[in-house]
């Protein structure tokens, strides 16, 4: 398994930044946000020179594209322009050689059957687009298909192309059978997000790899993942941008590197 961390760790640092701390840390990748407000990727295409170049140049491989296109929705317009972001970010990710780019199933807004359907019947028709450009979809465990009765409804239908990355983290924190969630995706793995979170006050709070306090079962699932014969990425999902009051990434990354390094020697 290779380790990577995904830029969402530094919203205050440039994409060149990023990239030199990769290098710096010595992780195997990045795992690269691309959305609307630049950080650290717009979705546009052709990518940009500049970005392009940066890229190109740093020697640094992208584990994958963490996009945010989504599909639950009952709005069909909405969805059909979700979709034409989801082939712009496939379109990125063979420009940068990247092999994946994430997607969300989505919220469900009016009724599970109703939204697996429509998350299906687009990730089964945008499949054929991806494979042919060479890159996997790759759809998270997040938002309510992290609850098992919900993944498996979706899971039945979803072609076998589409990968699943799994988010452990997710499911720990939406109280659900994490055991129960790997049996069902674990054909389907081919990223995987890592972080550790304990609950103060009752509210989750993102933590180091290796708190006493945290309720994540990393190691558990690191075990799990190599008794399977997994070798994708590990990617540290460190939610700085998301939580500014978390400890920056230069002190946290390098930490859950360490850990990680331990766990799979």
């Amino acid at each position: 398994m290779r380790i990577a961390f995904t830029s969402l760790a530094y919203p205050e640092l440039t994409l060149g930044e990023v990239l030199e701390r990769v290098r710096r840390f010595g992780y195997d990748g990045l795992e690269l946000r691309v959305a609307d407000d630049g950080q650290h990727l717009r979705p546009i295409y052709p990518v940009p020179k500049l970005e392009l170049e940066l890229i190109k140049s740093s020697g640094v491989k992208l584990s994958d594209l963490a996009g945010y296109a989504s599909f639950s929705m009952p709005d069909d317009k909405e969805r059909a322009r979700n979709e034409e972001v989801l082939r712009t970010l496939i379109l990125i990710a063979r420009e940068l050689g990247t092999p994946g780019v994430r997607v969300y199933g989505g919220r469900v807004i009016d009724d599970v059957d109703k939204a697996a359907r429509r998350i299906v019947d687009s990730l089964n028709r945008l499949v054929k687009f991806a494979n042919d450009n060479g890159v996997l979809i790759l759809m998270e465990t997040h938002d309510d298909w992290v609850r098992v009765v919900n993944l498996g409804k979706l899971m039945k239908d979803l072609d076998e192309d589409v990968g699943i990355l799994l988010d452990f983290a997710n499911v720990v924190a939406a109280g659900e059978n994490l055991d129960a969630v790997l049996e069902l995706v674990k054909g389907r793995i081919r990223h995987v997000h890592v972080k550790n979170f304990k609950r103060i006050g009752g509210k989750i709070h993102y933590t180091r790899p290796d708190d006493p306090e945290g309720l994540v079962p990393i190691k558990k699932v690191v075990d799990y993942l190599r008794n399977i014969g997994y070798n994708g990425y590990l990617s540290v999902e460190w939610e700085k941008k998301w939580h500014p009051e978390l400890e920056p990434g230069d002190e946290i990354l390098p930490l859950y590197l360490r850990y990680l390094r331990g766990l799979l020697a």
